[in-house]
């Protein structure tokens, strides 16, 4: 039991422009947000790379800025993540070897 609470996915709504068609303004997708936040944004999925573009903090941001700049915001979370699992990183996030 104490295992699956850990595991407890993260969750969130993806709001989809409707087409002009039709009768709603919006559809409301629900996505799993589990790599949101810890994964390179080219490593998330498609619905994930949208949340993040509609994310208060890179809506402002045209698609090459949002992957800048998110890429350098969980890059830091990104390198104490491989070190807990044992990999030296670079100060890019590349691994470089084994942490001794």
């Amino acid at each position: 039991m104490e295992e699956r609470i850990n595991k407890m996915a993260k969750y969130g709504i993806l709001e989809i422009k409707a087409p002009d068609w039709s009768a709603h303004k919006y559809y409301y997708k629900h996505i799993d947000l589990d790599g949101v936040g810890h994964d390179w944004f080219d490593c998330l999925n498609d619905d994930q790379q949208a949340y993040v573009q509609q994310m208060h903090k890179y809506s402002h941001l045209d698609y090459d800025e949002v992957i800048k700049q998110y890429d350098q915001d969980i890059l830091p979370k990104y390198i104490e993540h491989q070190k807990k699992l044992g990999w030296k990183c670079d100060s890019k996030g590349n691994i470089i070897g084994f942490i001794k």
